[in-house]
């Protein structure tokens, strides 16, 4: 009887062990895919050209992205996620003509960021859920803009051609997705993510400015339950 008993003891560890790490509410998860900055920013440039005409833009959006976070799942509604992105880099080019003399002023910026979100997930069948995603970002924005032909910076020294700026600041982010659990440790993510109003908008003689826009992630990855 005392044989069986262990016997029986030590099957049924072995069943239960591997139950029990898949309750585990820790998790943590990679991604990779693509930023699109919003084209208000090529607005907001063109905006703040004076004495001269703007002849056009040609924006470069898109940049290869990811992200990596880890969290924890308060209910099976609900997680809690930190997370840091690097969205990549965006570039723009702004044609200007000012007393028949051509110029162009371009605009480098580079996105990354430190969040803290609410992930709410809503089940569908035993494997599948739809995902959404509210929280804040701590980003850092640096851009360069470098200056070429006959334009100069406005009230500024004419042989400055470039200048650089950084801005740090907390801004919201909301996003939706979709996950697929192949095991009950292993998950496949696919989400669309917001940054909403990223930078400080260029303005006629403003200093520091970045120009400001919404940046988009699209993204798929994995997760791992521990």
């Amino acid at each position: 009887m005392t044989r069986c008993t262990a016997v029986a003891a030590l099957l049924l560890s072995a069943f239960t062990a591997p139950a029990i790490a898949q309750m585990s509410p820790w998790y943590v998860g990679a991604s990779i895919g693509e930023s699109r900055t919003d084209s208000a920013l090529v607005a907001n440039r063109e905006s703040t050209v004076v004495n001269a005409a703007v002849l056009g833009s040609t924006f470069d959006a898109k940049d290869g992205a990811f992200k990596l976070a880890a969290g924890y799942t308060v209910t099976p509604y609900l997680s809690i996620e930190l997370n840091y992105a690097d969205l990549g880099e965006s570039h723009l080019a702004t044609r200007i003509t000012n007393q028949g003399q051509a110029g162009q002023v371009d605009i480098d910026r580079r996105l990354e960021g430190f969040g803290l979100d609410l992930v709410g997930r809503l089940p569908i069948g035993e494997r599948a859920a739809l995902l959404g995603r509210l929280g804040l970002v701590r980003t850092r924005l640096e851009a360069t803009a470098t200056l070429t032909g006959n334009i100069v910076f406005t009230g500024s020294d004419p042989d400055e051609r470039s200048r650089s700026a950084r801005r740090d600041e907390t801004v919201t982010r909301v996003g939706i997705g979709g996950e697929w659990m192949i095991t009950p440790c292993l998950g496949l993510r696919v989400e669309w993510e917001r940054w909403l109003d990223v930078g400080k908008p260029f303005a006629i003689g403003g200093s520091g400015t970045t120009g400001e826009a919404d940046t988009d992630f699209y993204s798929a990855g994995v997760t791992w339950r521990f």
